[in-house]
């Protein structure tokens, strides 16, 4: 049965592509001349014949390989089961709020593009994530999975980050808690919701096309370090395995702003100090990678995209007798200094440069670039910890016992990776090791309770990250 769709359906433009969402149904047209729609049948059709544009790749999707999977997994732990309709509902409306996360990776001459992919986001029994772009998936870069009291989103890397990512699983969350409690009292004007009129921010191309002026550019030399590399017999060498714990966010933040310290800054202190006390003999830097985010610099502060990158401090091993305010302050004094707008703005222009150089090299040689690139970010780190920033459920916590977010990769199999969030009045610290080992978190433990402040070990578990097929 086919449907017209006029002026007054709803619709927004997006990347040059308009959008219609009528009932169950995104639909994607080119140009505002259309025919009418067959809603089943979820086919293109345009007056003029058009070709539907595609979403321009971020160039960080050429580094994909088997070692640098580079995808996300966020668990939210509810109280009771999880109710599947509600589930499945929640899911519905979230495709519905994102059409632009509805897409999968092709091959178009000598690179990728994301295309634009219709089929409904899968929602999968059982905690093992299903392969993204793959048949697994619908194609998608996205995916949903449940078992028992917990749901988990899967989603690449290369189109969103922690940032990105944080509002879907608040829309999420609403969204079953809707159909399965009511959300009387629930705070919305943090929420994204079905009905929002799309801002462009979220889904434009976030990078200009010309480099950004920057007359303060700060001149940051290289440093080279010796960092601590955990060896590999201290894992029991079957996978990657997760410590959650729960730290109260008023005694973080008391002993961690009277110290000169940050949520980050404090966490390090804290990693560091877990690591003297275990290696008392060690002489080798303990280093840090800890994500930043430039979406400030680029003026894209809603951007879904993946658009973070990687500062590094350090605290030597010979400073292991100095006060918490002290190491604070180096911790902070370095993220600060590597965070500078200035030092976002020369990175974003190395980006516009390393993109134009790109486009003139074949697919292989696109892959080898951004190979490159990635191995110098992402080069040996003690520890890799990262923090999304204050999270408002709007009071949809009372219905959440707890919420991860996992990451990590096959060729950082020395690294600790440590993942703060916001859960209520708790932080929760993911604490993920190339394998199953208590004694790190057991010392770290230790390191918050010196410090007067409880830190709950809430559950630990061998986890698994999505794995993707490339066209």
């Amino acid at each position: 049965m086919a449907t017209s769709f006029s002026e007054s359906t709803l619709y927004f433009k997006c990347k040059s592509r308009y959008i219609w969402i009528f009932d169950d149904t995104i639909v994607l047209f080119c140009c505002k001349e259309f025919y009418k729609f067959g809603v089943c049948a979820r086919e293109q059709i345009c007056a003029k014949g058009c070709v539907c544009m595609k979403f321009q790749v971020i160039p960080l999707i050429y580094s994909a390989n088997g070692q640098f999977k580079n995808t996300i997994r966020f668990a939210v732990e509810f109280h009771e089961n999880i109710l599947p309709e509600a589930l499945v509902y929640a899911v519905g409306q979230v495709q519905k709020r994102y059409p632009y996360y509805s897409v999968k990776i092709e091959k178009e001459a000598e690179g990728f593009v994301l295309a634009e992919n219709n089929q409904p986001f899968i929602i999968a029994a059982g905690e093992k994530p299903v392969c993204l772009n793959s048949k697994a998936s619908n194609m998608h870069l996205l995916a949903f999975a449940w078992k028992e009291r917990t749901v988990w989103i899967d989603i690449s890397h290369f189109i969103c980050d922690g940032n990105g990512l944080a509002p879907l699983v608040k829309t999420l969350v609403y969204y079953y808690v809707e159909k399965r409690y009511g959300v009387a009292g629930i705070d919305t004007s943090n929420i994204r919701m079905v009905t929002d009129n799309i801002p462009e921010e979220e889904y434009a191309y976030p990078f200009p096309a010309t480099p950004l002026p920057n007359e303060n550019s700060l001149s940051i030399p290289q440093r080279t370090y010796d960092p601590f590399l955990f060896p590999d017999e201290l894992f029991d060498g079957d996978g990657s395995y997760a410590y959650n714990l729960q730290v109260s966010q008023k005694a973080l933040m008391k002993y961690a702003k009277s110290n000169d310290g940050s949520p980050v800054s404090f966490v390090c202190v804290m990693l560091y100090r877990a690591m003297m006390s275990l290696y008392p003999n060690m002489k080798s830097d303990i280093v840090f990678s800890i994500p930043h985010e430039y979406r400030k610099a680029l003026g894209r502060p809603l951007s879904h995209d993946c658009l973070a990158r990687v500062l590094t401090a350090k605290l030597a091993a010979k400073d292991r007798d100095k006060s918490a305010e002290t190491l604070n302050t180096a911790v902070r004094g370095q993220i600060v200094l590597g965070s500078d707008e200035s030092a976002d703005i020369d990175s974003i222009n190395g980006m516009l440069q390393l993109n134009a150089y790109m486009q003139s090299l074949p697919l292989e040689g696109k892959k080898q670039a951004m190979l490159g690139l990635v191995a110098g970010s992402l080069a040996k780190n003690t520890f890799g910890v990262s923090y999304t920033g204050n999270f408002s459920w709007g009071g949809m916590e009372k219905h959440i016992r707890d919420v991860h977010l996992y990451a990590g990769e096959n060729n950082r199999h020395q690294t600790i990776s440590v993942e703060v969030f916001t859960l209520g009045d708790n932080f929760s610290i993911c604490v993920m090791q190339p394998g199953k080992n208590p004694v790190f978190v057991q010392e770290l433990i230790r390191c918050f309770a010196s410090c007067g402040i409880e830190c709950m070990l809430v559950s630990e578990e061998r986890f698994h990250l999505a794995d993707y097929e490339l066209p």
